[in-house]
């Protein structure tokens, strides 16, 4: 059985930035254990990581179209390449969920 890397690379992009994401969020997440409290240090991570991804595709999409950044016409996400949007929304999904979630979470004393 031979293994498609390329199939991989043309179909789920979008999962490997769900994942980078997740990382960044952790690795922020753990960083910020050191000065908040989980909770806040979960949020802080996680909306890191989405702003992370939002910059990078707006670069990527100023430098597509020669842009010189920074430009306010790159955060016209409707004007994104199909790539592009879909390396951000899904990343933009799922943190988005997790924020929900931590946010609506019942909070403990120690949270």
């Amino acid at each position: 059985m031979d293994f498609s890397w390329q199939y991989v690379h043309d179909n789920f992009d979008w999962l490997g930035h769900v994942v980078e994401a997740l990382c960044i969020a952790t690795v922020l997440t753990v960083l910020g254990l050191a000065f908040f409290k989980r909770r806040t240090a979960l949020i802080i991570g996680l909306a890191f990581a989405s702003g992370h991804f939002h910059g990078r595709e707006k670069r990527d999409f100023e430098i597509a179209t020669r842009m010189p950044p920074p430009h306010l016409d790159a955060y016209k996400m409707w004007n994104w390449s199909w790539d592009q949007a879909t390396d951000f929304w899904p990343v933009a999904a799922v943190t988005f969920v997790l924020l929900i979630m931590t946010i609506r979470y019942k909070r403990t004393p120690h949270d």
